[in-house]
């Protein structure tokens, strides 16, 4: 990434058609982020990934969907800004449509299937990411900091 912008992570990581690492951190009660790395896929505006339902993400997840979002290395290391978002769990027919459209290219089907394997049906969660507008981050943080 050459220009280190939330604008340049946005296009990154819903680039059509294309696979990122993600580092998404989701926060805790007390606020504290917790950074976890992830595979997401976009279709249109919005991200999708999958994850063992009984993990402490999924947990967190549930009490606040508010997460933060970067692209990031095969280690976890971030390349660029993060960025706004919220998720949501999927359910239904609506995973089936996500799964399908993590399972396109060679490394998506191999994750698929290994989740198919270890953690077959209800044992993976997989959720739907709405990212946040940047004019909307921007008028939130101006509106924080007029009360400081």
């Amino acid at each position: 990434m050459s220009k280190n912008t939330t604008q340049t992570t946005r296009e990154i990581l819903t680039t059509p058609g294309v696979g990122h690492q993600t580092l998404l951190t989701s926060f805790r009660r007390n606020g504290a982020g917790v950074a976890s790395q992830v595979g997401t896929r976009a279709s249109g505006d919005k991200l999708y990934f999958m994850t063992p339902a009984n993990t402490w993400k999924v947990k967190r997840l549930a009490h606040n969907p508010h997460v933060t979002l970067a692209p990031c290395s095969g280690s976890g290391k971030p390349l660029g800004p993060a960025i706004e978002g919220n998720v949501r769990r999927l359910s239904g027919e609506e995973v089936k449509r996500a799964r399908a459209l993590l399972r396109t290219g060679l490394l998506g089907r191999f994750w698929n299937l290994i989740f198919d394997l270890r953690y077959p049906g209800d044992k993976t969660a997989v959720y739907e990411i709405t990212l946040v507008a940047d004019e909307l981050v921007d008028n939130t943080i101006k509106q924080a900091t007029q009360y400081k």
